[in-house]
This record gives C-alpha cells, sequence and structure tokens, in this order.
C-alpha cells in the first residue's frame, strides 16, 4: 500500500513541475505579429519582379531571449538572401512573452513558416496600391484553410493551386478560375472556398477603388501520421 501512496504522489508532483512551464508567446496575436513582420520586410527589387503574382516561402527560427527580445533570427535555406531584412524586419515588432519555467523566464527557440504574396510587382505608393486581404495575407490562409474541406490521402504530398479572379471596386472576388494545379481533384473545393472568403481591400489607383486581376497561389502540406 505504501509503494502505490508513493506512485501517486510523484504522479501528482510531476504534473505540478510541467504546468509551471509556460512557453514563449508574442505580445500581440501571432497572426497581427506575422502580418507585420510580412509587411516590414523589404523585398529586393528583382525579386519582386521574379515572383510577381505568386508567394515566397520562408522558414525561420527566433532566439527569444530572457527579456522577451529576439536574438539573431535565422532563415533556413536562405535561398534568397533575405536573412539580413528579416533582421531589420523583426527589430521593428513589440518584444516577446519570455518563456518561464518555475517561474523563471529562460531562453527558447520559435520556427514559423512564412509565405509572403507579391501582388503584381508594382510600386505602391500612398495613391496607388495593390488588391490585398483586409486582415492581412496569413490570416487569409488560416480562414482559407479552416474552411477547407480536404479528402483523405494515403501519403504525403505537396500541393499548389493558382487559382485567378478579380477583386471589384468594392472588394469582393469574382469570376475565379484555377489556370494551374498539380491536383485537379481539389480544383472545385478551391474555388468552392474562395467564394466564401471575405471581401479584400480593393486596388486604388490615385486613391480611387479601382477593379483589378489577381493570381493567387494555394499551397497545401499532407502529412499522413503513420
Amino acid at each position: 500500500m505504501k509503494n502505490i501512496l508513493l506512485l501517486l504522489f510523484v504522479i501528482v508532483f510531476s504534473l505540478k513541475i510541467e504546468a509551471q512551464t509556460v512557453e514563449a508567446s508574442t505580445t500581440i496575436p501571432t497572426n497581427e505579429y506575422l502580418d507585420l513582420l510580412a509587411a516590414n520586410l523589404e523585398i529586393p527589387e528583382e525579386i519582386s519582379k521574379k515572383y510577381a503574382n505568386s508567394s515566397i516561402d520562408i522558414t525561420f527560427i527566433l532566439t527569444i531571449t530572457k527579456d522577451g527580445s529576439v536574438f539573431n533570427p535565422k532563415i533556413q535555406n536562405d535561398s534568397l538572401q533575405l536573412e539580413s531584412n528579416l533582421k531589420k524586419a523583426i527589430e521593428k515588432l513589440p518584444k516577446w512573452n519570455p518563456k518561464t519555467e518555475n517561474g523563471n523566464a529562460v531562453v527558447s527557440r520559435k520556427a514559423f513558416n512564412l509565405s509572403i504574396f507579391i501582388p503584381n510587382g508594382q510600386l505602391e505608393t500612398k495613391n496607388n496600391e495593390a488588391a490585398k486581404p483586409t486582415q492581412g495575407i496569413q490570416d487569409f490562409y488560416m480562414q482559407f484553410i479552416r474552411k477547407f474541406n480536404a479528402p483523405e490521402f494515403s501519403s504525403n504530398r505537396d500541393i499548389e493551386v493558382h487559382v485567378a479572379f478579380n477583386v471589384e471596386k468594392d472588394g469582393s472576388l469574382t469570376d475565379i478560375k484555377i489556370v494551374e494545379s498539380n491536383e485537379p481533384s481539389l480544383n472545385n473545393e478551391v474555388i468552392r472556398v474562395m467564394k466564401l472568403m471575405p471581401k479584400w481591400n480593393s486596388a486604388t489607383e490615385n486613391g480611387v477603388p479601382i477593379r483589378s486581376e489577381s493570381l493567387l497561389p494555394i499551397k497545401i502540406k499532407v502529412k499522413i501520421n503513420k
């Protein structure tokens, strides 16, 4: 009987210790943090031209110090050489809530995937802006995934569907069609979900809303847990 009581005490004690670990978190909503990062990340002109009407994806690792500042952010496979620009962009963002263990701040690391949509390669000014999701591209993609009904696949795969559409003066999305897809069986579902998405901020010319065309890549990673 004593052995049983001792075992129960150890289990309860362990649970209490584990509950005292709090992971690092952003001081503003994570989606907002990533949108600010994407907005502040300077993309060189040659990259903007090359990837016009598409997106660039980067995976980066942040080291969160004890005071909540970000130290030496790193981009994995930095083929576009954006790491120095990433550091400058992060310097403009709010500090984090650091990770704590038993109430003490500790250093930790966080990894993120960031997708940056480059609308059309045109220079934006105060009076001329490209159409874009009202809540930012990261939130747009997250809403899309939540509404998306994916079929069951038997193996891992990277799905990419390019969808073209018009953004009307009132921000509504019309004339939605698939222009490229490596998984045609999902084309109808992509169109269905796009029709359910919120309005965008319309493009402007000389400060006046205009109708514009957009091309958006939808990327879905399927991972099968065996």
